[in-house]
């Protein structure tokens, strides 16, 4: 595809548009599953500090262990969306550019 007119510009934005709002749900859910997830983590994590014993760095290094890789599907999740996202808003971003140069030039 080229862009170098405004028919496949917009049309390349409206794709976008598209494909942004196809995600939305699916970024809002890994959101919202990401953050309880780390919620709970951290509480997991306190609860493993304080039934350590040991010197502060012994009990925060079995905490932490113990804790590493609560929630980490749900932080994946979400960092990929979010990604995701963040592409097609900068493909959009350089659309809107691309359209406005156009609309110069003429």
């Amino acid at each position: 595809m080229t862009l170098d007119t405004p028919g496949p510009v917009i049309a390349r934005l409206e794709a976008i548009e598209q494909d942004l709002a196809a995600r939305q749900n699916a970024f809002e859910a890994a959101a919202r599953a990401w953050f309880r997830a780390k919620r709970d983590r951290e509480k997991a994590r306190a609860v493993a500090f304080l039934a350590a014993t040991g010197t502060v760095a012994e009990r925060n290094a079995i905490a932490d262990r113990q804790t590493a890789l609560d929630g980490s599907t749900e932080e994946a999740e979400y960092e990929a969306t979010k990604a995701v996202v963040r592409v097609l808003e900068t493909r959009a971003s350089i659309g809107q550019s691309i359209l406005r140069s156009q609309g110069r030039s003429t």
